[in-house]
């Protein structure tokens, strides 16, 4: 009986999840270590694409103006946008307070701070099968990317 209940509580915890934050360097040229529903393989190449023309692969890049930040240059109002997206993502499989702990942390922290796991996420999150490439001008029709 005990057993059960122990085993409940973990499969009710969810999968874990990295820090919202990491402080060690962030180059990466790898695939996308989030692989969640939204993740397609199909446009992986041109995940990396964007990712490589928005910041040269860095996910601490932040633009000239300041304004852009994260290895897919994500304006405030998208990273806060992303983080109420990545919220309601993670109700659906993680207990309620953990989900508001991490989407509060995302939406209080610069994205160019977050880990690359959350930055790969948060692009998934926006690219949404494709819907949402008007966000990046690499994908405009006729450029590299797409």
């Amino acid at each position: 009986m005990l057993e059960a209940v122990a085993l409940s509580l973990i499969l009710a915890k969810g999968p874990d999840l990295p820090a919202v934050v990491d402080k060690g360097p962030k180059p990466w040229n790898g695939s996308s270590l989030h692989r969640g529903v939204l993740y397609h393989p199909r446009h992986e190449k041109i995940r990396r694409c964007i990712r490589d023309r928005e910041s040269s692969n860095e996910y601490r890049a932040v633009s000239r103006s300041g304004k852009y930040r994260g290895a897919y240059q994500f304006s405030p109002a998208l990273k806060r946008g992303a983080g109420w997206m990545i919220q309601k993502q993670l109700r659906k499989t993680h207990p309620r307070k953990e989900a508001i702990r991490i989407g509060r942390e995302l939406r209080a922290t610069p994205m160019n701070q977050w880990a690359i796991y959350w930055q790969d996420r948060a692009f998934w999150t926006i690219w949404d099968k494709g819907k949402g490439r008007h966000h990046w001008a690499a994908t405009v029709p006729g450029t590299d990317c797409f």
